[in-house]
């Protein structure tokens, strides 16, 4: 470990921490961050009307500051937990999971040596008692742990979340003057992260590996939340995809695809107030057809083709919104050859 004083009340981090019947999962999660070294830091725990009599079974700490949420759910529980903070630093933990004991040090220091960062994130890895992770999962694990620096952070923040909830790690000062969480019909850190884009909040990651381990079981908040579906996730981006848009002087736009995705997409960015002027496909069968009636643009197989044969694309952005798997490395490389730059002609969606 550094010699960073980060033992002293200007580096302190409070770790929120909400539990709703933690069972066996919750006195691992504790300890993990009792054991994190060379960081001052208190570990508020927001008892969200548990049942289990888990939270009467912690280690004996002094560093432990146990409420009970005077609300219902997690965005109640979360905003108390931030309201009896005493450090300057808010870190996420769920209890379920179990953070390495250099995690907090580790992304101290990266928000440290890096000042043009708000919010830092971790890389995970993901574990079940079973060790047999299903693909769509380790896919997902990929994706996030490569993605770390700001600029490749932003790229796909439209995507999926980029940063997961339980590695965050930022200002407090940032998290009050963004509102704290919102109890919206989406996911709360997901609403939060986008709010934080707009207001010109910076994100990373350092590039240390398994900073949290991440425990996937089937009652884990996103598999029985209603607001963690797939249409809640997507009608999310489309809110707030529309305002990034429109400020950044984008009035309309394109949507790339015309699958299930890109025809939900194009409904919740019209309701979001982003006009969606057409579709474009490449699959040629969809030729002189149009989707909610509007006409879909056959991009060439010629990269260098595609904005003299698909001119009704001037002055719009694409939104790509084709969730196969290697579709979006195989369309970002077909519209850079065409001369398109991303986040200025088009970005990706999904």
């Amino acid at each position: 470990m550094s010699a960073y004083p980060f033992n002293q009340p200007d580096y302190a981090v409070s770790v929120l921490m909400p539990v709703r019947n933690g069972g066996a999962y919750l006195y691992d999660a504790v300890t993990s961050i009792l054991n994190q070294q060379s960081v001052e830091l208190e570990l508020v725990i927001i008892d969200d009307h548990s049942t289990d009599h888990a939270c009467n079974s912690l280690p004996a700490d002094r560093r432990i500051k146990t409420v009970s949420s005077p609300g219902k759910g997690i965005v109640a529980a979360l905003n108390h937990g931030i309201s009896v903070a005493q450090f300057p630093y808010i870190a996420r933990m769920d209890a379920d999971d179990i953070a390495a004991d250099h995690r907090l040090h580790t992304q101290l220091k990266h928000l440290i040596d890096h000042p043009e960062l708000d919010i830092c994130g971790a890389k995970v890895k993901i574990f079940n008692e079973s060790n047999t992770i299903a693909e769509g999962y380790l896919h997902y694990q990929t994706w996030i742990n490569g993605l770390c620096q700001p600029t490749e952070i932003e790229r796909e923040f439209f995507v999926e979340s980029c940063i997961p909830h339980p590695t965050a790690l930022l200002r407090r000062e940032l998290l009050e003057a963004l509102g704290g969480y919102h109890d919206s019909a989406w996911p709360e850190d997901y609403d939060l992260w986008f709010r934080a884009l707009l207001d010109g909040a910076v994100f990373g990651k350092p590039d240390n590996p398994d900073l949290l381990h991440w425990r996937d079981h089937q009652q884990r908040l996103s598999r029985v939340d209603h607001r963690y579906e797939k249409q809640k996730f997507l009608r999310c981006k489309a809110h707030y995809l529309s305002r990034y848009l429109r400020q950044k002087g984008i009035e309309h736009c394109h949507v790339w695809g015309t699958g299930p995705t890109g025809l939900k997409l194009h409904d919740y960015l019209t309701s979001s107030a982003m006009p969606v002027t057409g579709f474009i496909d490449v699959n040629a069968k969809m030729r002189n057809r149009r989707k909610r009636g509007k006409i879909v643009a056959i991009a060439p197989q010629e990269p260098a083709l595609f904005a003299t044969q698909c001119t009704s694309i001037a002055n719009s952005i694409i939104v790509v919104a084709v969730s196969a798997r290697g579709a979006r490395a195989r369309i970002r490389e077909y519209l850079t050859s065409a001369g398109q730059t991303e986040s200025t002609d088009f970005i990706f969606a999904a």
